[in-house]
């Protein structure tokens, strides 16, 4: 899938349906890093940035790049660190900004910059602070107003703010406040009281109130 993204990934068609295999692909661990390996992460992003208005890449590359840097291991930490080195955070941010109202580029988009954003040594914190000045912390809390019923959205955008927004420094301080002030408290608050059987969009949510508290 990476090798026929590389080669054909202008074709948006080809793009869509090779970020979708990928995407499936790399739900398993053991095939993370073979397609890191294989340049998967910077044909994903080549592919984010060679077609903007279409929401179906968008989706399944947004989907593709966080499946492939998911891992809490060394791997997966440099397989962040190698998307972000791509341009990933960009795309993603430009995939929110194009398509507020597709909840499927919504959920994968914040699903995306979550897991980019997940890890806290310094380069982690780097990452972190590149996505939040590229708007994405408004982006993820305007996600979830957008999409109120949608569970996915809730999950994933609670995830993706409480990683932008994780850390004790100034830094992390200021871009708590930045959340507070996009309306944070209210989008948690709301997707934990319209989903108040989803587990996951509690837990979540739950985490991210108690760091915005």
């Amino acid at each position: 899938a990476a090798a026929a993204l590389r080669a054909h990934g202008s074709v948006s068609r080809v793009a869509i349906a090779a970020c979708r295999r990928l995407g499936h692909l790399c739900k398993e661990a053991q095939n993370k890093q073979p397609a890191a390996d294989a340049g998967a992460l910077e044909a994903v992003v080549a592919a984010l940035q060679a077609h903007p208005q279409v929401a179906g890449v968008q989706q399944f590359g947004c989907c593709a790049l966080g499946n492939v840097c998911l891992g809490s291991d060394a791997a997966g930490l440099a397989r962040r660190q190698r998307a972000a080195d791509a341009g990933g955070i960009e795309a993603i941010v430009a995939a929110l900004q194009a398509h507020s109202q597709d909840a499927g580029v919504q959920q994968f988009g914040c699903g995306a910059m979550g897991y980019v954003c997940s890890g806290g040594d310094a380069a982690a914190l780097a990452r972190i602070q590149r996505a939040a000045d590229a708007g994405g912390i408004e982006l993820a809390v305007a996600a979830m107003q957008a999409h109120p019923q949608d569970a996915g959205v809730q999950q994933s955008g609670c995830r993706a703010l409480f990683n932008m927004c994780f850390g004790s420094d100034a830094a992390a301080r200021a871009r708590r406040q930045r959340a507070v002030t996009a309306g944070a408290t209210e989008a948690v608050a709301g997707a934990m009281q319209a989903h108040p059987g989803d587990a996951a969009v509690q837990r979540h949510g739950q985490r991210l109130r108690d760091l915005l508290a």
